[in-house]
C-alpha cells in the first residue's frame, strides 16, 4: 500500500507566497492562526509574516483559517501590497520641509501683493513684509497639518 503524502496548509501557503511574490526559496515565512473573539462573531484569522531581509518584514492578515486559504487570496495580498507601496509612501523630513518652504513662500508672496504695513500703511515696509511672512507661515502650517491647529483651538476653547 502506497502512502499518500499530504501537504501541510502552512507549507502550501509558504509555497504560494514564494511563487506569487516571486521571492527566493530561502525566504522565511511564518504563518500563525489567530482567533479574534468578538461579542457576536468569533472568527479565525491567519497571520502571515514574511522575513524578506535581515531587518525587513511584512505582515499580512487573511480572515480565514489556513486550511481555507486559496492561491487567489495570496494574489490579492500581492496586489494590495503593490498598491500600498507605490501610492502611499511616507515622506521624509526633507520632503516635508521642502513642501513647507514652497507653500510658505507662495502664500507669503500672495499675501504680500495685497499687504500694507499695519503701522504706517505703506506698501513694501519691512514690518508689512514680516507680518506677511508670519501670516503665510501660519496658513502654511494650517495647510500642512490642518488637524493640529484645530485640535489646539478646540482644546483651548472647550477644556
Amino acid at each position: 500500500m502506497i502512502e499518500q503524502t499530504t501537504i501541510n496548509p502552512n507549507q502550501q501557503i509558504q509555497c504560494w507566497i514564494i511563487e506569487a511574490f516571486n521571492l527566493p526559496k530561502k525566504t522565511m515565512i511564518d504563518t500563525r492562526m489567530r482567533e479574534s473573539v468578538e461579542e457576536r462573531f468569533p472568527s479565525t484569522d491567519t497571520l502571515i509574516t514574511v522575513h524578506s531581509c535581515k531587518d525587513h518584514t511584512h505582515e499580512y492578515t487573511i480572515p480565514k483559517p489556513p486550511a481555507n486559504i486559496k492561491y487567489e487570496d495570496i494574489e490579492l495580498l500581492r496586489t494590495a501590497d503593490e498598491h500600498e507601496n507605490h501610492i502611499h509612501k511616507k515622506n521624509t523630513i526633507l520632503g516635508y520641509l521642502f513642501r513647507f518652504s514652497i507653500w510658505w513662500l507662495s502664500l507669503s508672496g500672495l499675501y504680500m501683493v495685497f499687504a500694507t504695513c499695519p503701522c504706517c500703511g505703506q506698501v513694501g515696509c519691512p514690518v508689512g513684509a514680516g507680518s506677511a511672512g508670519l501670516i503665510g507661515g501660519f496658513f502654511t502650517l494650517c495647510k500642512q497639518n490642518w488637524k493640529g491647529p484645530i485640535k489646539f483651538i478646540y482644546s483651548k476653547l472647550f477644556r
